[in-house]
């Protein structure tokens, strides 16, 4: 059985073959590019719900979220089987209240790799129901309320990134990356992420 509940140990699974497989066969996309895409999926996603959650109605919502999640990675006998059993339709709502836009996300991160937008959209609808998944089973076993789910969030978010940064190379995945003008735009993973996001949060701020 796995237990799914540390960053690390979820992205160190979308190394394994079968993961690939399971998530290939979910999404239609390419397994030499996948991995890659999903790892960037995670922290992408993780970092949207973070920013979400720092007013209290924010984290209210992602609170009043994660109960509609419980038990879906928890005690799973592997992420395959979380990828075969995952509601994209589910992955797309969560999305949509993650960035507000999915549709400017989707589009910036096709645009930056050179991936189709519909695979794009695959990819990261797959991936969301299973970090919900993750911090609802985290939020039931720690019992937290909705202040420490935000805390707890923002700490995945972080190790994430430190993660992918050191274990993954991503960053051939996005050659026209240099090419954005945000001021989050500082270089590394860091830096596409917040090129990416970056106007998204803006604009909602205006």
């Amino acid at each position: 059985m796995v237990q799914i509940n540390d960053i690390s140990e979820m992205m160190g699974e979308l190394n394994k073959e079968s993961s690939i497989q399971a998530l290939g066969s979910k999404t239609g996309v390419d397994a030499s590019i996948l991995p890659k895409l999903a790892v960037v999926a995670i922290p992408l996603i993780l970092r949207a719900l973070s920013k979400n959650a720092e007013s209290k109605a924010g984290k209210d919502s992602l609170s009043d979220a994660l109960e509609k999640h419980k038990g879906q990675t928890k005690d799973v006998s592997s992420i395959e089987d979380v990828f075969k059993k995952v509601d994209t339709d589910d992955g797309d709502k969560i999305l949509d209240h993650a960035f507000g836009d999915k549709d400017k996300v989707v589009d910036q991160i096709a645009a930056q790799t050179g991936i189709s937008k519909s695979e794009v959209a695959k990819v990261l609808a797959s991936m969301a129901p299973m970090i919900l998944g993750m911090l609802a089973d985290k939020k039931d076993a720690d019992g937290l309320d909705a202040d420490g789910v935000a805390k707890q969030t923002d700490i995945f978010s972080k190790q994430a990134e430190e993660t992918a940064t050191s274990n993954f190379d991503i960053t051939d995945l996005f050659p026209k990356q240099s090419g954005t003008t945000t001021p989050s735009a500082t270089g590394g993973l860091g830096g596409i992420l917040g090129s990416i996001l970056g106007n998204l949060f803006w604009s909602k701020t205006k």
